[in-house]
């Protein structure tokens, strides 16, 4: 059957549409991780902060809270993230940290706060050699340092962890107007909720994966986002405490077609009973994240 030539172009012009809006998303309105690269709440996307070919960006600056509840305290990230060609980025965090009021459990949080170094090179853009079907690919990885969660209370010294990490995003045009966005990769690991809860007793290979479903709203991108994130099985000092899977609700604004700002709001499921008679009260944490790229 043959598609009508007005029709063809119709569907053509919306399909460019809704890619530059969700193109836009995730490029002019850059957003930051809380261990400062691009991607969602935790986890990395396969893309980097944009920047001419060969040459450096504008520092892209980042905020984040999370209010974790009453036991673990409030997480307060600032970022700074450069890229170069449009295929690099590196950056700086650092994390500082409120207390929490429980007297059994929030000692093993109630310290300042963490140093976070990433660095990410993408490998293959999306569309590349216009194979429409291939996602953008990325290696990664974080290396976070004087981390005193849980270790100092135990061994009364600061701990280091970090993540090495393959991911890959992608752009599925549904239909006119509406996409997802795909997102899945592989890390390896030795820290707990990359790092909020301490660090694992071993390395591990942990999955994480996201969707999310840009809708352009007049000058506005509104994008529900739902993010998973296995994390290593048991807790280093704490060997029978095991930590699920942290599941992160989430909805980005940021502004169509070119926004140098973005905001995040989310909530999640991130750790509550660890271990028989362990509850750590952080499964309704409330987030929000600020960014802007100069």
């Amino acid at each position: 059957m043959r598609i009508p030539v007005i029709t063809a172009y119709k569907w053509a012009l919306a399909v460019a549409f809704i890619t530059a809006i969700t193109q836009s998303m995730l490029a002019s309105g850059q957003a930051l991780t809380m261990d400062g690269a691009s991607g969602v709440f935790f986890e990395p996307f396969a893309h980097v902060v944009p920047a001419p070919a060969k040459k450096w960006n504008r520092p892209t600056l980042s905020y984040h809270m999370v209010e974790a509840g009453p036991v673990a305290g409030d997480y307060i990230n600032v970022s700074v993230e450069e890229g170069y060609g449009n295929w690099l980025e590196f950056g700086y965090t650092r994390g500082s940290h409120t207390d929490g009021g429980d007297p059994t459990y929030s000692p093993l949080f109630n310290y300042a706060g963490m140093n976070i170094f990433n660095a990410k090179v993408k490998i293959v853009s999306e569309n590349a050699h216009r194979h429409a079907w291939l996602p953008a690919l990325a290696v990664g990885g974080a290396i976070r340092t004087n981390v005193p969660y849980v270790s100092q209370y135990f061994a009364r010294k600061n701990a280091t962890n970090g993540d090495v990490y393959g991911v890959a995003t992608k752009i599925v045009v549904v239909r006119k107007r509406v996409a997802v966005l795909l997102n899945g990769g592989v890390r390896g690991t030795n820290a707990e909720v990359y790092g909020y809860g301490g660090n694992a007793t071993e390395w591990q290979a942990r999955a994480f994966g996201a969707v999310g479903f840009p809708i352009p709203i007049r000058r506005l991108v509104f994008t529900p986002t739902f993010e998973v994130d296995q994390e290593p099985h048991h807790l280093a000092y704490v060997s029978y405490a095991n930590v699920p899977t942290s599941l992160i609700y989430a909805a980005r604004i940021s502004r169509a077609p070119d926004s140098r700002w973005s905001i995040d709001i989310g909530t999640g499921r991130i750790c509550n009973t660890i271990a028989p008679g362990t509850n750590l009260k952080i499964n309704h944490a409330i987030a929000i994240a600020f960014d802007r790229r100069f």
